[in-house]
């Protein structure tokens, strides 16, 4: 259900915009839709045509735990228009969790209804349970340096920070499969699963491109301890939305490779993807085969 904030201002879910054109208790003139690229199907759109009757703005924020600045002014340029004439705003994204409170967070200082960012979270935390995505600041430097897919510093960041003893090469073991038979939702959310799973084993995880990550270290001890750990984690079951529904995955992997050189990274990583394909074939693999590649897999 949507929860009234403050003053005019309500946030909610993607369920709770639609209902909106069934029962509107709360009079709700206009609504905010943050909601850009996600892991649910259908995905996030403009559905102006559906709420004839409210003022309507579409901001297609991905669902990647940051918030960029264009996206932000956008947003305070509709919201404060929005605010003078006095309408009841509705702001939500898939969930109403992530996306939508940190653009009313942002709406809440910008308009001088809180002093800062904490405060704001912390009057709509009153209120609802919200995990609100960081708002990026400074647009130039940081948008450039942040995986706009994971969340992770990318390779920019990578060259232009401290230098490592030690720097490991992992990527995702069958991504293209993988991306053939699921969708690119379901890859997507299997690369932000990594990125996560690399930095929650305490890694200085960065996140170039494609279903490439680099991490820096101290020592190959270090690097292989913490990469081991992840892929234990990374190789358990979890649920993606695939095909028109939830789907439980299983064996999903990545190899990886150390070096003290770029050279000897990239040799590690080719024998550690050799060592990779002599094992058994993978679980969601091994489905997807035994349906000759298409249709339902169980």
């Amino acid at each position: 259900m949507m929860h009234h904030i403050i003053n005019n201002l309500w946030l909610g879910s993607q369920q709770d915009a639609d209902e909106l054109v069934r029962n509107n208790p709360e009079k709700i003139t206009a609504i905010l839709n943050v909601r850009g690229a996600d892991d649910y199907k259908p995905a996030g759109r403009d559905q102006a045509s559906e709420h004839p009757d409210k003022a309507y703005k579409w901001i297609p924020a991905p669902d990647t735990g940051v918030i960029y600045p264009d996206h932000v002014k956008e947003a305070l340029l509709w919201l404060r228009e929005q605010a003078d004439k006095h309408e009841r705003i509705l702001i939500h994204c898939k969930h109403g969790i992530s996306r939508s409170p940190a653009f009313l967070a942002a709406f809440m200082v910008e308009s001088g209804i809180s002093s800062s960012l904490e405060e704001a979270k912390a009057t709509i935390s009153v209120h609802r349970a919200v995990q609100p995505a960081t708002l990026i600041v400074e647009p130039v430097r940081h948008v450039v340096l942040i995986s706009s897919l994971t969340g992770l510093p990318n390779r920019q960041a990578f060259d232009e920070g401290k230098a490592s003893p030690f720097v490991a090469i992992a990527d995702v073991n069958l991504m293209r499969a993988f991306n053939d038979f699921y969708g690119q939702i379901a890859g997507d959310a299997l690369l932000r699963r990594l990125a996560q799973i690399l930095v929650g084993v305490g890694l200085d995880a960065y996140h170039p491109q494609g279903d490439e990550f680099l991490c820096k270290g101290e020592s190959r001890e270090e690097l292989n301890a913490k990469l081991s750990q992840a892929r234990q984690i990374f190789r358990e079951s979890f649920q993606v939305y695939a095909e028109g529904r939830i789907q439980t995955i299983e064996g999903t992997d990545f190899s990886f490779g150390i070096g003290a050189s770029l050279e000897e990274e990239e040799a590690a990583l080719r024998e550690a993807k050799k060592a990779t394909a002599r094992n058994e074939t993978p679980e969601w693999l091994r489905k997807i085969i035994g349906t000759g590649g298409h249709g339902q897999i169980w």
